[in-house]
C-alpha cells in the first residue's frame, strides 16, 4: 500500500498530518530573493536609516520616548476597536486627550517592550513603546482593571514620526551589511522567528532624529526570549530560553545559528564577524541598562537576573568565535 493510501487509511489523523506537512511545505518552499534594492553599498547617511552607533548610555526603562510620552495608566481609556489576529489579541484604544493606541495583550506584552529596548540601546530604530500593567478602558469585552499591556502610540509627536508602511529583511537597501546580518543574528539570539515583513515598519519623519528622516525598524517583537519556532513556539519562557542553543558551530566560514523558521534562507550567509560585531554592541551595555530594560517589560528582578544571565553566555559565545 502507498504512503498515501496508509494515510488516507486512517481517517481524521491522516487528514491532520497531511495538512500539518503541507503547511510546513508551504512555510519553508519558496523564499524570496534576497538583493539589495540599491546598486551600491548604502552611504553612511542610508545606513543611518537602520542602524547609527548611539550617543552616551541610553535609558532602557523609558526607552526612546521617555517618560513625556508615557500613557497615563489612571486614564480612562475607549476600546475602538478588539484585535483577533495574532498570536496576542489586544485592543485599538484612545484615551482622554485623544491619543490613538494599540494595546498588546500577554504572553508578547512584556518580551515586547524588553525586545525593544535592547535594539535601541544598541543603536536599532524603535518607535515608543511601554508596559502598562493596571489599566481600564470603557467598552473592553471583559471586566476592569485589563491585562497587562504593550501600549505603543499610533502617530506618537516623536518629530512627525509617521508609519507609512513595511519594508523586508531580503531586500532592502542594507542587504550585506554587518548592520543588517547583526540585526537577523539579534533575531536568533532572542529566539524570534516571525521575520515576515508586516512585522517591520517603515517610518518618515518630519525632521532627522537619531540621524535619519526615514526608519527602517524591526518592530513587532513579541516572539522573543523562547526559541525560534514556526507552530506557537514559545515567548517569555525563561526555562526554554536557557536550554535553547545559540551558536551550533561554523561550516566553511558561515555560522551555523539554532533557528526553527520559514525565513532560515537569511541565515545562509552569517559569519563569526557578523556574530562578534553585534555580541559586541550588546556586550557595552551596562547591568543597569539590562536591569532597566527587564524592568520596562514588567519582569522581577529575579526572572530578569535569569534572562540577563543567559543572554550573556550567548554574547560571550558570539565574542569567542573565530574566522
Amino acid at each position: 500500500m502507498s504512503m498515501w493510501r496508509q494515510l488516507t487509511h486512517r481517517g481524521k489523523s491522516s487528514t491532520s498530518i497531511w495538512m500539518l506537512v503541507i503547511t510546513v511545505g508551504l512555510a519553508t518552499a519558496c523564499s524570496p530573493a534576497i538583493r539589495s534594492t540599491i546598486p551600491r553599498p548604502p552611504t553612511s547617511e542610508e545606513l543611518a536609516q537602520l542602524w547609527r552607533a548611539p550617543d552616551g548610555g541610553r535609558d532602557l526603562f523609558w526607552g526612546v520616548g521617555g517618560k513625556r510620552f508615557a500613557p497615563d495608566p489612571s486614564a480612562p481609556f475607549l476600546v475602538a476597536a478588539v484585535k483577533t489576529s495574532g498570536f496576542s489579541k489586544g485592543y485599538d484604544i484612545v484615551g482622554p486627550d485623544k491619543r490613538e493606541w494599540s494595546a498588546k495583550f500577554p504572553p508578547e506584552a512584556s518580551t515586547e517592550v524588553v525586545a525593544s529596548r535592547i535594539h535601541w540601546g544598541i543603536g536599532y530604530h524603535q518607535p515608543p513603546t511601554y508596559y502598562v500593567a493596571k489599566w481600564s478602558a470603557d467598552k473592553a469585552p471583559v471586566a476592569n482593571p485589563q491585562q497587562p499591556a504593550r501600549f505603543r502610540e499610533k502617530t506618537p509627536n516623536l518629530h512627525g514620526l509617521d508609519d507609512v508602511g513595511t519594508w523586508s529583511y531580503f531586500q532592502n537597501p542594507f542587504v550585506g551589511t554587518v548592520q543588517l546580518k547583526g540585526l537577523i543574528v539579534l533575531q536568533a539570539m532572542l529566539g524570534n522567528s516571525d521575520l515576515k515583513d508586516d512585522n517591520n515598519a517603515l517610518y518618515q519623519l518630519r525632521e532627522a532624529f537619531e540621524g535619519a528622516s526615514r526608519w527602517y525598524v524591526s518592530r513587532d517583537l513579541g516572539h522573543t526570549f523562547g526559541r525560534t519556532g514556526v507552530f506557537s513556539a514559545p515567548r517569555g519562557d525563561i526555562e526554554v530560553f536557557e536550554k535553547t542553543p545559540f551558536i551550533k558551530g561554523v561550516v566553511n566560514g558561515r555560522v551555523k545559528l539554532d533557528w526553527r523558521g520559514r525565513h532560515d534562507s537569511l541565515l545562509d550567509d552569517i559569519r563569526p564577524a557578523d556574530v562578534r560585531w553585534i555580541c559586541t554592541r550588546l556586550d557595552a551595555l551596562t547591568d543597569a541598562q539590562w536591569q532597566d530594560a527587564f524592568r520596562a517589560g514588567g519582569y522581577s528582578k529575579e526572572l530578569a537576573d535569569r534572562f540577563i544571565r543567559r543572554l550573556e553566555q550567548k554574547i560571550a559565545e558570539g565574542l569567542a568565535l573565530k574566522d
